[in-house]
């Protein structure tokens, strides 16, 4: 029987390798670490029987969505390739090896965003697991935008799920345990702090394609990719008592196999506004949001089902 991602147990239950992976990172060139990453993703493709299954269940969905014309020619060792390559950039990321000029910046709403924070207004974004947000909010400053300033991040995850990973993080990082926050901590009181952040011109993220694990009878069902999944309704909340300006962000690699990637961040500000909202019309609007949010993850997920890397039944419970 599937089961939801919180009911998984962390799949590393030692450190030793995600330490060999922090000391190849920092020693090697990234195309040499993703060069010895090939035979090892090719060992969790063997051996990970739960991995082959999610994602077939997940490219199998999108060819019923789409009537079997699906680009980039997906595979189940692509989007492992793909993972693991993603991991490397995570780490790559926080120890300071990917810099901005790695990074191309599209044009679609990533200037109204940039303008948002010259102006010292905080924003709220979006991610999920399809690419790697993870590498765009290791990102320190926006010297492309036309100013060098640090903008503070808060990350609302579950930290618990990926604990030793996230230790590892802390090691290299250490301001990260200060910018994550575990939802189940989240109180009125963390709202009114988090409010305050965002008038002090900061930055609140999350991920809008993963329920809580203590809030998972509290969900948005709506269809994903034609069929009814359950999304996180505290998420979509959170944004609405937030009612600053909201954008869905995604970290992607041209190609998701690719040595040398070209990693490329897509933005899209949200056109549904809390800012005047009654009470009475929030649960309309937050579905709203949440309806939004996941039609342009569709559209993404079409142009890199590659990259997908939800690895439980995403449907489970849905219907």
């Amino acid at each position: 029987m599937s089961k939801q991602w919180f009911n998984e147990k962390e799949q590393v239950k030692t450190k030793v390798p995600l330490l060999i992976s922090l000391w190849l990172v920092k020693v090697f060139p990234l195309p040499v670490v993703c060069v010895i990453v090939f035979p090892i993703s090719f060992f969790y493709f063997l051996f990970s029987k739960r991995a082959r299954v999610e994602i077939r269940r997940f490219q199998n969905q999108m060819k019923t969505f789409t009537g079997g014309h699906i680009p980039h020619n997906p595979s189940i060792y692509k989007t492992i390739f793909s993972f693991s390559l993603c991991l490397v950039e995570r780490i790559a990321g926080w120890i300071g090896k990917i810099d901005e000029e790695d990074i191309f910046y599209n044009d679609d709403d990533i200037d109204d965003y940039w303008d948002n924070l010259k102006n010292g207004q905080g924003c709220f974004l979006f991610i999920s697991h399809l690419g790697n947000s993870d590498l765009i909010r290791s990102l320190s400053t926006f010297s492309k935008a036309g100013f060098e300033k640090v903008v503070p991040v808060t990350v609302i995850m579950e930290i618990k799920s990926s604990e030793k990973f996230n230790n590892i993080l802390k090691s290299v990082n250490p301001d990260y345990e200060l910018t994550a926050l575990d939802p189940s901590d989240i109180t009125p009181e963390t709202i009114i702090s988090l409010q305050e952040k965002i008038k002090n011109g900061e930055i609140v993220v999350v991920a809008g394609d993963r329920i809580s694990a203590r809030t998972s009878n509290r969900v948005i069902k709506t269809k994903f990719l034609g069929k009814k999944a359950n999304f996180p309704y505290g998420s979509f909340l959170l944004a609405s008592l937030l009612a600053c300006p909201t954008y869905f962000c995604f970290g992607l690699r041209d190609y998701p196999v690719m040595i040398r990637p070209v990693n490329a961040v897509y933005m899209h500000r949200s056109d549904i506004d809390f800012t005047d909202c009654r009470r009475s019309e929030r649960d309309e609007r937050v579905t709203q949001l949440c309806e939004s949010y996941v039609m342009t993850l569709e559209k993404y997920c079409m142009w890199f089902p590659n990259q997908w890397y939800n690895f439980f039944d995403f449907w489970k419970e849905g219907e």
